[in-house]
């Protein structure tokens, strides 16, 4: 037959046709495997948990998907179009009829792309921050060149008339429009006075307030000041020597500004409010103070904040009378929970406007429905188990039936896994997205305030209950980015006594123990302990308001006395621990076991802040790190030769005589002084309340910035409590700074 080839040359052309497309295709599919696994850890930590977003390794991944992602779809897009090349050219060599088909490939890998690029955006961070703040996060500009360069190659790789253009079309539509409405609603958060650049409203604000008179609401002694909640947007702003403040003040008829005083007047009994768990007042309590909060972190002082003119109320609120820890430290935690949103996502950006969240969600719920609309359209490829990504028919092949050839390279599958990974990652993602807007604080506040300002509001009871329900949730699981743990590290990592373990068990155990931060929930015995510390603090509650006030460090007589913070916590973790050890009896009525659990807790707390936070403390950093790991080395010596006998007098005898270090010998004395004296866990609970106390005042808003990022920690969450109680930091600072009150 004229123009066909001999068989040695029919097989020599297959030979080199199969090795040169069979890399092609398994470096397509491993990169197309390799983006979904990354997108998959962007999303899951980003949405999550996005205190792990500093972590050393997912930092590298997030900063990988960012910058491999453009390289990695063009190789595709070159990959793809490569192949079919090859594949002509090379059986072009034989016969001229060559009809080579990748609908299915195609369409797959350019769907799987977009996917990508929403999920990029939905993961992106944007914070409309107060330039004060240095915190302002702008929409990512690489956004824009993804988004753009995947439409190019669609759009020239297939024909505009084709199944692929209008089953992608609804993808770019999406992107695009998730696109606008995040830089739309992002500089509209920056010009808003509710949320970019409150900072300057409220601290103007908070410098002409008057404190009116009120009338007495629920029994309350002191009347609550007019913090501003909600609403700033809605009234007229002028310039002022201090920032922006209103033209007329709240209780000059501005109503529809929502100040703390107008919600503390909300009726209880009222349908939508009837037992919530979320307590309406409480909540735009810890509102209000977060604006408060955002002033410190904008570099105001506490004076220039407003702090002073808010401490009389938080006191006499939250921490006399019959007053649980519960409530104090909920108002706190939900107020650094505001705050975590705030630097740390890209929620409160749809609260410019109420319009704006439910166009959010509309928006989720489209790209939910378009990726389910692509689960059951691709699931038509699964019917087909042989289905390849690549098949090339040639017409009258040269053999001896003469008949047409079929050639196919590669199978869907491996188009289909990660495909089906992104989508599920996408549906996650959105899932999440709206879970945000329903279930956040941010929503629950807007409704409070909403009903503040509408007095006859009438709703259908449909509603009003779903409302309700809304209320009943203090803080949803999948928004919660307030972890309430505490860490916990130990010098000598000693165990209860009284347990036999093998000798090698607890050796392993032991050093194990020395070495790991462990991570527990905050018992509620240590916020007990540490709210009757703070209760008892002398003049603290019956100070005059705007007085600036200090904790002094608790006061024992004994040698570690007077010298640094970092110095006594170690002296006193170590006499915790051998006070630990001598305690073989159960405990009495008089010792409740609570105040060892507030003891030990605070002691081995005390301990990772001086190794692990030392940025937090008084001392300096890199010497508090330094301590650590002097007397950690020195107690790794002494004590494996007491690991047979964990006994009082034998760890007494060996951290006496055989340590070098001085803070291991004043440890041991002290532990045997307060065993000897017949000293309480209540006495240690009372030392270590007051102690965790006095460190935590502080200025290093960095430091505490970032422990807000990484899901808070205990010692942040009493920075932010005492300074809405009127303490400042420490003698001399809060001397020098009342002298401008």
């Amino acid at each position: 037959m004229e123009g066909c080839t001999t068989q040695v040359s029919v097989d020599r052309v297959l030979g080199i046709l199969i090795k040169a497309i069979a890399p092609r295709m398994w470096q397509l599919n491993g990169l197309l495997l390799l983006n979904a696994i990354l997108m998959g850890v962007v999303v899951g930590v980003g949405a999550y948990a996005p205190r792990y977003r500093r972590h050393p390794v997912i930092g590298v991944l997030f900063l990988g998907a960012a910058t491999l992602f453009l390289p990695i779809i063009s190789n595709v897009a070159s990959t793809v179009g490569s192949v079919r090349l090859i594949i002509t050219y090379l059986l072009h060599q034989l016969v001229p009829e060559v009809t080579c088909m990748q609908y299915a490939h195609l369409i797959l890998v350019l769907v799987w792309t977009g996917l990508v690029v929403v999920i990029g955006i939905n993961a992106s961070v944007v914070v409309a921050g107060d330039a004060r703040e240095s915190r302002n996060i702008d929409p990512p500009t690489i956004l824009w060149i993804k988004a753009i360069w995947t439409a190019y190659l669609t759009f020239s790789t297939v024909p505009l008339n084709s199944i692929m253009i209008r089953i992608s079309a609804p993808l770019f539509v999406i992107m695009f429009t998730k696109l606008l409405f995040k830089y739309s609603t992002f500089y509209k958060a920056r010009q808003s006075f509710a949320l970019g650049r409150s900072p300057r409203l409220i601290a103007g604000y908070m410098a002409h307030l008057q404190q009116p008179c009120h009338q007495v609401v629920d029994g309350d002694a002191t009347p609550p000041p007019a913090l501003v909640v909600m609403g700033e947007d809605e009234v007229q702003l002028e310039k002022q020597p201090h920032g922006y403040t209103f033209k007329r003040m709240p209780n000059q008829g501005s109503n529809r500004l929502v100040t703390l005083d107008r919600v503390w007047q909300l009726n209880n009994d009222m349908n939508m409010l009837q037992k919530p768990t979320v307590q309406p007042k409480d909540l735009c309590f810890s509102f209000a103070l977060f604006k408060l909060l955002r002033c410190r972190f904008a570099k105001y002082s506490v004076v220039e904040a407003g702090f002073m003119k808010a401490d009389k109320f938080f006191r006499a609120t939250l921490l006399k009378g019959t007053t649980d820890h519960k409530r104090v430290f909920g108002v706190i935690e939900d107020e650094l929970s505001f705050i975590h949103d705030y630097y740390y996502s890209s929620l409160p950006i749809y609260y410019s406007h109420h319009v704006l969240p439910i166009l959010s969600i509309a928006l989720s719920l489209c790209s939910i429905g378009y990726c389910l609309f692509l689960i059951v359209f691709f699931s038509q490829l699964l019917a087909d188990p042989r289905a390849s990504q690549l098949t090339c028919y040639v017409d009258k092949w040269c053999d001896q039936s003469n008949s047409d050839l079929l050639l196919e390279f590669g199978t869907l599958f491996f188009d289909l896994v990660p495909t089906y990974l992104v989508l599920a990652v996408l549906v996650l993602a959105e899932t999440r997205d709206i879970a945000s807007c329903i279930c956040s604080n941010w929503t629950k506040v807007a409704l409070i305030c909403h009903h503040v300002n509408q007095a006859r509001w009438q709703l259908p009871a449909v509603v009003q209950k779903c409302i309700g329900l809304l209320l009943e949730y203090r803080r949803c699981k999948l928004v919660n980015n307030w972890n309430g743990n505490m860490k916990q590290c130990s010098i000598l990592a000693v165990h209860c006594p009284g347990k036999k373990t093998p000798f090698l068990l607890r050796h392993v155990l032991r050093r194990r123990d020395r070495k790991r931060k462990k991570k527990v929930h905050v018992p509620s015995a240590v916020k007990a302990a540490i709210f009757e510390a703070l209760k008892r603090e002398e003049g603290l509650l019956a100070g005059e308001e705007g007085a600036l006030k200090h904790i002094r460090p608790p006061s024992t007589g004994v040698r570690c006395d007077g010298k640094c913070p970092a110095y006594s916590i170690l002296v006193w973790h170590v006499a915790t621990s051998v006070f630990e050890v001598s305690q073989t009896t159960p405990q009495s009525m008089d010792d409740p076991q609570d105040s060892k659990v507030a003891a030990t807790h605070l002691s081995r707390y005390c301990a990772y802040l001086v190794t692990i936070c030392p940025e937090l403390l008084p001392d300096d950093d890199e010497w508090c790190k330094s301590l650590y790991e002097d007397v950690k080395k020195d107690a790794d010596r002494v004590l494996p030769a007491a690991l047979h006998a964990a006994e009082y007098q034998q760890l007494v005898l060996l951290l006496s005589a055989d340590s070098n270090h001085q803070v291991l010998k004043d440890g041991a004395e002290l532990g045997k002084q307060l065993v000897d004296s017949k000293t309480g866990w209540e006495a240690l609970a009372r030392f270590w309340s007051q102690m965790i106390l006095y460190l935590a005042p502080s200025d290093n808003l960095e430091g505490h910035a970032d422990a807000i990022a990484r899901g808070g920690e205990l010692i942040t969450l009493l920075w932010a409590l005492l300074a809405h109680a009127g303490i400042a930091g420490t003698a001399a600072a809060t001397s020098a700074a009342a002298n401008h009150v």
